[in-house]
């Protein structure tokens, strides 16, 4: 009978492509994946994989084995989750992930707060663009927004989270009724709302400088380049940014608070999961673009 760990190795392998990128996602080096492989395929006298010069591809076997193998993480992982959940101790590790500007301007600094109530609990913040499983305990707590639609997820709505248009003071005079004339700082991805907004609000604006990070779209915005579409909780606070239209007529979205249903009773996880609750929906003011915005360009 093979050894059910040896399962993991296969999912990596198939997952990366490679021995060495299994090993690293694994934390162990390429020759025990080799090895473990090379026993997973002996106990079960089938080639798992077709090496080419691009990585390793699953081979027919390999294909037929893959959904199993995916169940048995899945049990194996429910199983953690199911253990874990009984805990009832504020002690141990807690992973948050969140977006990347909003993890350094609002997680992290609310975390730190959190700590120094709960001294026992270790915080890890993972700030990542993509949307990371927590049924494979990628992360416990996940601020997201877009709404998730696994039903093993426990998801609260803690406000909504708008973006407005603005433009450095720097940059001149803005007809708010006439963006096409202006270049834009985007988003790299078409389908952020952001960038669905553009195109159709102005899709003849030529868009001169594209981002995936919120920052670099902020920072570019900042020095002049054109008309930033960011969110008024990045932007409003910026002295050297205005408003040229409101979160009104741009982009709102929904901020969510996500657990994993499994998890939602361990104590550790519910005291940091009600603790940004609770102060996330305080700065619902920043969030909406309510709070003091800075005045609009003259038209």
């Amino acid at each position: 009978m093979f050894e059910w760990d040896d399962a993991r190795y296969f999912l990596a392998v198939h997952r990366t492509g490679s021995l060495t990128a299994a090993g690293r996602q694994l934390g162990v080096n390429q020759s025990t994946v080799s090895r473990r492989m090379r026993s997973l395929e002996e106990a079960l006298g089938t080639r798992l994989f077709v090496q080419t010069q691009d990585g390793y591809f699953l081979s027919p076997a390999g294909e037929r084995l893959l959904p199993r193998a995916a169940r048995m993480e899945d049990e194996a992982l429910a199983l953690e989750r199911e253990a874990t959940g009984q805990e009832a101790n504020l002690r141990g590790p807690v992973r948050v992930t969140g977006a990347d500007a909003f993890s350094a301007r609002v997680l992290a600094p609310l975390l730190v707060d959190f700590h120094a109530r709960t001294p026992g609990i270790d915080l890890e913040l993972i700030a990542d663009i993509r949307t990371l499983s927590l049924t494979k305990r990628e992360a416990d707590l996940a601020v997201r927004t877009m709404r998730p639609k696994e039903p093993s997820l426990v998801i609260r709505r803690i406000c909504g989270l708008t973006s407005a248009v603005y433009a450095a003071k720097s940059y001149g005079k803005v007809d708010a009724g006439d963006m096409a004339d202006h270049p834009f700082v985007s988003a790299d991805d078409a389908t952020w709302v952001e960038s669905l907004w553009l195109a159709r609000t102005a899709p003849a604006a030529r868009i001169v400088f594209k981002s995936n990070s919120t920052e670099a779209q902020l920072a570019a915005t900042k020095k002049g380049i054109g008309l930033g579409i960011l969110p008024c909780y990045v932007a409003d606070p910026e002295p050297d940014l205005v408003r040229i239209v409101g979160p009104e007529k741009v982009v709102s979205r929904d901020l969510w608070l996500v657990v994993h249903r499994d998890l939602q009773h361990t104590a550790r996880i519910r005291a940091c999961a009600d603790f940004l609750f609770d102060a996330l929906a305080a700065l619902t003011a920043q969030f909406e673009g309510t709070s003091k915005p800075r005045r609009r360009a003259s038209a």
